[in-house]
């Protein structure tokens, strides 16, 4: 019996004494995640365009982070950048973002030639198919009276 004794101590506390020794490095942190962002769109004030830009996923589950897009139009150009967030598996999300709009030829409902700033948002019900609205100011000066001091941008969308 005094033989077993330290036998069965030993066989007891070994696995508790060898995990206070395990040297496992902490996982690091997550480094972001990269990813195209490519959308078509109709609507005011470019009438048909394309986009192209980069989500930058900050979280682990790749559901939301930074966007950033340069789009090209028949009636003018778009930068943007700001914050998405996808909700589900099948495309379905939001992006809230900072515009810039410079205007050429017959945009809708916008002067020509004239540089627009604001916000846009834009939700995906499924698959990356939307609608986006915004509202911006002009930031360009007006040399003659301006029908168009701001602008509502609507239209529909797929992809960001």
């Amino acid at each position: 019996m005094r033989r077993t004794l330290p036998f069965f101590v030993f066989v007891v506390l070994a696995p508790a004494a060898v995990r206070a020794q395990d040297t496992k490095t902490p996982d690091p942190e997550p480094t972001p995640h990269i990813s195209p962002a490519l959308g078509v769109h109709y609507g005011t004030p470019l009438r048909f365009s394309a986009s192209a830009g980069v989500l930058v996923d900050m979280s682990e589950h790749r559901n939301d982070g930074v966007v950033a897009t340069v789009e090209i139009g028949q009636q003018g150009n778009e930068i943007s950048a700001g914050y998405f967030r996808m909700l589900g598996r099948f495309g379905s999300g939001y992006s809230l973002r900072l515009a810039a709009v410079r205007t050429v030829g017959e945009p809708w409902n916008a002067s020509p030639n004239t540089t627009y700033a604001g916000v846009e948002g834009s939700w995906m019900i499924a698959f990356g198919v939307g609608a986006r609205v915004g509202f911006l100011r002009r930031t360009s000066k007006s040399h003659d009276f301006d029908p168009h001091p701001s602008l509502a941008s609507l239209g529909v969308q797929i992809g960001i």
